[in-house]
């Protein structure tokens, strides 16, 4: 038998551009013995739908997104390993059938212990943190830190607390944003120069609620690379962390590895890393005065701020660095191979660490540029100005319907009609800003129950 020369893994995120596509650009990154193709839930819809055959270019799926694999996860499960990943539950229902893949992906802990709950089969579960780039999300500059406050039009003397995140994942309040509102309510009543950083896609609410008190309230709705993101940390003085319910969340460790004094509950990720008090706060769930109050106290001293945002750095550093918690993935992909194998009652054909062992290299020296560009390597090169597109248009087309960020939305449709002037598809998904966005969402909503998604891309 011919031993393969890289193990070919299809990485289905919900979006390239969100936090489900920087886990998948990672393992991609840190694992060069993956030939590695990144395609969002809606653009697989639409790819397969027209070339059925692609589905056979991979030796394993992993579903980052774990509300993908409600259609994928039968079709692929078939003839082929298939990982299923579990951030967190807001609605059981629609992520039960994730217990079926050969092997589950989770980000803490906390949720092994869920689906421990659920019955799953924990010889099949894998914690693997998602991890922080941290040489990308490093420790804050003054000159960096006054150019970045100056373009937000913040003054030196400015408290600033950030929240970065997208509406569309708040399901149910579990990133308690009613506590975050009343504890910058609060706080505003103590600092008068407190100013707010919020980043990611529908929070007009929010935003007009606490302009409409007063509060110094700057809104981002999209950043689409990375490092115009890590800049943004350099800003805050604060990170705020109130939610209920997460998986990780990412950005807490993007704000400890940037050295902001992170306040949190204690979910997900928070329970594992944060000691309290010695790299950061951990604070009661609902507690609205605690953030205020504690942050307030914060304000006051610092020098006890700054040690808090050192110790939180030298924690990413030797615990959560992506390019440490990239490499766990490994043992997951063995045990999918294998547990499909047995499965499918066929011997296994794959030998993941000869693989792994032929492609070693240290982290630092892989190529950074896949932390921006999205591998295609499964996909035909006749096609891979497709796909990319198609990506695109998915997103445009979330933030038009369900974020209400037409005028963004626009733009970005407008940039793929430059790169390829002569595709009607995004003509067509640029008319859709023209029409009411009920209409929009009930065609969307018809053609989704008959064909996918993205069937209104079709040529």
């Amino acid at each position: 038998m011919v031993p393969k020369t890289k193990l070919r893994v299809l990485l289905v995120p919900d979006s390239v551009h969100w936090v489900t596509g920087t886990i998948a650009k990672n393992i991609a990154r840190f694992n060069p013995w993956i030939e590695a193709t990144i395609a969002s839930g809606p653009v697989i819809d639409q790819l397969f739908a027209e070339r059925p055959d692609l589905m056979r270019n991979f030796d394993l799926v992993h579903f980052t997104c774990q509300y993908a694999t409600r259609e994928w996860l039968p079709r692929f499960r078939e003839f082929v390993p298939v990982v299923t990943s579990h951030h967190h539950v807001s609605d059981w229902e629609m992520l039960k059938q994730n217990l079926d893949g050969d092997a589950i992906v989770v980000g803490s802990p906390e949720w092994t212990e869920d689906l421990r709950s659920r019955g799953a089969d924990i010889s099949r579960v894998f914690c693997v943190p998602y991890g922080v780039d941290a040489n990308l999300f490093g420790p804050r500059k003054a000159e960096k830190r006054k150019a970045i406050r100056q373009k937000l039009k913040l003054g030196h003397a400015a408290t600033v607390v950030g929240f970065f995140g997208k509406n569309s994942s708040n399901d149910y309040d579990r990133k308690g944003i009613d506590v975050f509102t009343k504890a910058i309510i609060s706080l505003h009543a103590s600092i008068s120069e407190l100013a707010v950083l919020i980043v990611g896609p529908g929070w007009q609410e929010l935003t007009g609620e606490l302009k409409s008190l007063g509060v110094n309230c700057i809104w981002l709705p999209f950043i689409k690379e990375l490092k115009g993101l890590s800049e943004l940390y350099q800003a805050l003085d604060f990170y705020w962390v109130t939610a209920r319910v997460e998986g990780g969340p990412v950005t807490l460790l993007e704000a400890m590895s940037t050295e902001v004094c992170c306040l949190t509950t204690s979910v997900g990720i928070a329970r594992e890393i944060v000691r309290d008090g010695k790299n950061g706060l951990l604070l009661p769930f609902d507690d609205a005065e605690a953030f205020a109050n504690r942050t307030l106290e914060l304000s006051r001293d610092p020098d006890y701020r700054k040690r808090l945002g050192q110790n939180a750095r030298a924690t990413i550093l030797k615990e959560m660095h992506v390019g440490i918690t990239s490499l766990g993935i490994k043992e997951v992909y063995e045990r999918a191979l294998q547990n499909f194998a047995t499965r499918r009652q066929i011997a296994s054909t794959v030998n993941v660490g000869a693989i792994a062992n032929r492609f070693g290299r240290a982290a630092s020296e892989l190529d950074a540029n896949i932390v921006s560009s999205v591998p295609l390597e499964g996909v035909p090169v006749s096609l891979q100005r497709r796909v990319r597109m198609l990506e695109a248009l998915a997103w445009s087309e979330h933030l038009f319907l369900y974020q209400r960020q037409r005028a963004l939305a626009a733009r970005m449709i407008l940039r793929e009609w430059v790169k390829s002037p002569a595709s009607l598809l995004p003509v067509r998904v640029f008319l859709r800003c023209f029409l009411p966005v009920s209409f929009v969402k009930r065609v969307v909503k018809f053609r989704n129950r008959k064909h996918g998604p993205l069937d209104s891309y079709a040529a």
